[in-house]
């Protein structure tokens, strides 16, 4: 199975979600909320990003993530083997969990 596969298997993991194509990413949805994306650099190399809560945004530095260049608590990771997928899983459940709490804080506002 190519790593794309076992990533999405993954993130299939945790409830509904969709994907679509945006500015040349394969980005991640559950409802209407993007909560992260992917580009497949070739079979063996990922690139995730992820809208992290500001806490786990500032766990997932020292994790071998980096601020993406769009977004506050935005970061980004390379996936180069099956082994990534166990460290970054926190940090999609993470990104997973926080889509809830802005889509709260939008409807209250």
């Amino acid at each position: 199975m190519e790593l794309k596969d076992l990533l999405i298997k993954q993130l299939e993991s945790l409830g509904p979600i969709r994907f679509s194509n945006s500015f040349g990413w394969i980005c991640i949805y559950t409802g209407k909320n993007m909560f992260g994306g992917y580009k497949e650099i070739d079979n063996n190399v990922l690139l995730l990003f992820l809208i992290l809560s500001p806490e786990g945004f500032e766990k997932s530095l020292p994790e071998n993530f980096e601020k993406f260049e769009f977004g506050k608590t935005w970061a980004q990771t390379e996936i180069t083997g099956e082994d990534d997928l166990p460290r970054i899983f926190e940090f999609i459940q993470d990104s997973f969990n926080y889509v809830q709490k802005r889509r709260e804080l939008k409807d209250k506002t």
